[in-house]
């Protein structure tokens, strides 16, 4: 089973543990999501500042509609007359506004669109480079979510939220010029009131925040619980069980459904408490040059603080004061979201430093370890060391990780064309050998060399060019047999194989019978857990798919895994004649044992062993 992912605090006092050393001055005012998302928003820098120039226009076409309108509905009211040159003034003025907004609208998409695809790209190259140890992470369902739910869960901040923050320090500071010189009684009251906007937007998205992160939390093991479910489902249906899974997975997506409406209840009560302030504030300034117009105020009995035009001109101005306000209380909800998403995104680009951190701890950490796995061989038992004649070649090579000894220490060498089979006990770490020698785990001790250069000093994507591998459960796409026969050979920058190599590959290994007698031959329809083809089937596309690859080098994982005795030596009977001239390590139990093997290593907890076939 693949690891659970690890607890919350762990992961965020790792995350910061892991900041890059620029942002160490930082860390006080700035959590590393809020780092995070602004170096992400960097890279689109010449969009937002396209964006701000827009948002300069906005707010000076703003204030002239305002001054425009106010002078013209104050002549009608009091000269029964207005200017037409004001009204084709405002009118402009309200048309640029529209223009304006709809253009700073759309750059503010793309920019966002542009960083999600990046940064997407970014996240599923680095889980390729992962491989097996992604699932440290969390399972392979969840991290899908993380991928594509919570990267758009971004949108809104990138496209809303920060080109808002913009706004809501250029308006208000610009009408607050205009008003200062009108009223000081209208701008004392701004001034006081805004604040309390502010106030209650960072409380309630606060909550929000905590309200999105179980939200994703929940969500990620739904996810999870979905996929096992679809997996197992044949096994479930044979041992009945089928109601009880149905159940588990209606009680996750009770549990979704909940937190889905906390986090939609906090939105609308964000929304009513910044719309309530801003209208009481609005109505004060209206009570108040209602009353100054009507020469009622207390304080100025019998005379006007403001005349009609400067009093129309701030009725219009104070919406449009706490409009910006009450969108960002409004997307500050997005920028809750969106640094909760960032958490889980930055465990996913995190997990790289651990390898690169832990090589030096472990190989300090556990020499001792080491050196008494070493003494456990034996000069007769050991595989003998072939050095720098092999292809492959194990010096001492061992692999401890979180205390715990994945891989005893190893010595021998595989020649070119060398065919080896390795078996022993579940747990002793012929997996994790293979893992090694696929370049995705780097904290191991000792050395191992390919063609006589050490592993570190090696070229990962020459040598994984090179590689065919075959694990214990092939993995496939929903598509046709012949896009997943032909899957990754593009991107290895090798020519298309021909339909003459394509029928060359499934005659030698052996699928030409079973792929004629479909009614849509290689154009007939896989699903992801090839459905429609038996497991000796689908392992003999597997062995299509390596030799299409044209690699020289095969790795293959409990080939027979899960097959019956007949089925099973009739893959292995298959192998052999595909693999003439390859050079093999192929890990299987004693149970399926390989005849035409050129070597049988035996690995145990007291390391490396060759055996007689």
């Amino acid at each position: 089973m693949p690891k659970k992912a690890k607890p919350r605090q762990e992961k965020d006092a790792k995350s910061k543990a892991k900041t890059p050393r620029r942002f160490q001055s930082s860390r006080r005012v700035n959590t590393p999501e809020a780092q995070f998302l602004g170096e992400l928003a960097n890279h689109q820098s010449n969009k937002y500042r396209m964006a701000q120039g827009f948002g300069v226009l906005f707010t000076v076409s703003l204030v002239m509609q305002a001054w425009a309108l106010a002078n013209v509905f104050s002549d009608m009211a009091l000269h029964q007359s207005f200017s037409l040159s004001l009204l084709v003034m405002g009118l402009l003025a309200f048309l640029m506004r529209a223009l304006v907004n709809v253009g700073r609208e759309r750059i503010c998409a793309e920019a966002s669109r542009n960083i999600r695809y990046d940064l997407r790209s970014k996240l599923l190259s680095h889980l390729t480079h992962l491989g097996p140890a992604r699932l440290r992470i969390d399972e392979d369902a969840a991290l899908s979510t993380r991928v594509y739910e919570q990267v758009d869960a971004l949108d809104d901040f990138f496209s809303r939220y920060k080109p808002q923050v913009f706004m809501v320090t250029l308006i208000p500071c610009v009408i607050l010029l205009s008003v200062v010189s009108v009223s000081w009684i209208a701008f004392f009251v701004f001034m006081m009131t805004a604040p309390l906007v502010i106030i209650f937007m960072i409380f309630v998205g606060y909550k929000a925040a905590q309200a999105n992160r179980r939200q994703f939390s929940v969500l990620a093991m739904l996810s999870n619980q979905f996929m096992d479910l679809s997996q197992g489902l044949a096994e479930l249906k044979r041992l009945g069980r089928t109601r009880e899974a149905r159940e588990r997975l209606s009680e996750s997506a009770t549990a979704y459904q909940k937190t889905t409406m906390g986090v939609l209840i906090l939105a609308f009560l964000s929304t009513a408490t910044l719309e309530l302030f801003a209208s009481l504030s609005i109505a004060m300034i209206a009570l108040y040059l209602g009353l100054g117009l009507l020469e009622v105020l207390p304080w100025q009995v019998g005379s006007s603080p403001v005349t009609l035009t400067q009093a129309m001109f701030l009725l219009l101005l104070a919406p449009e004061f706490y409009l910006p306000l009450r969108q960002l209380g409004n997307d500050y909800h997005a920028k809750q979201k969106a640094e909760a998403a960032a958490t889980d995104l930055l465990d996913i680009l995190n997990t790289s430093n651990d390898q690169s951190a832990n090589k030096t701890d472990s190989t300090e950490g556990d020499s001792t370890e080491v050196k008494a796995t070493e003494k456990t061989d034996t000069p007769s038992e050991t595989v003998s060391a072939q050095q720098n004649n092999g292809l492959i070649h194990f010096e001492t090579l061992s692999w401890t990780q979180a205390g715990r000894s994945r891989l005893a220490s190893i010595t021998g060498s595989i020649s070119q064309g060398e065919r080896v089979w390795l078996s022993g006990e579940s747990g002793v770490g012929k997996s994790s050998l293979l893992h090694l020698l696929l370049g995705f785990e780097q904290s191991y001790q000792g050395q191992f060399y390919i063609e006589n250069t050490p592993f570190g000093e090696v070229n990962l994507a020459d040598w994984r060019n090179k590689l065919a591998w075959l694990p214990q459960t092939p993995e496939w796409v929903n598509g046709s047999i012949r896009r997943n026969i032909l899957l990754g050979i593009e991107t290895q920058g090798l020519s298309a194989p021909s339909e003459d190599d394509i029928k060359a590959a499934l005659t030698k290994s052996q699928c030409d019978d079973f792929i004629q007698a479909l009614p849509e031959g290689l154009d007939s329809k896989l699903t992801e857990l090839g459905f429609g083809l038996s497991g000796g089937q689908m392992q003999r596309l597997s062995i299509a798919r390596a030799l299409l690859s044209q690699a020289d080098v095969w790795l293959l994982d409990e080939p027979c895994s899960g097959l019956d005795e007949e089925t099973a030596d009739a893959v292995l009977t298959t192998l052999n004649q595909a693999s003439q001239g390859k050079t093999l390590l192929v890990v299987s139990h004693d149970t399926h044992p390989i005849a035409w093997a050129d070597k049988h290593w035996v690995l145990t907890e007291g390391g490396l062993h060759e055996q007689g076939l």
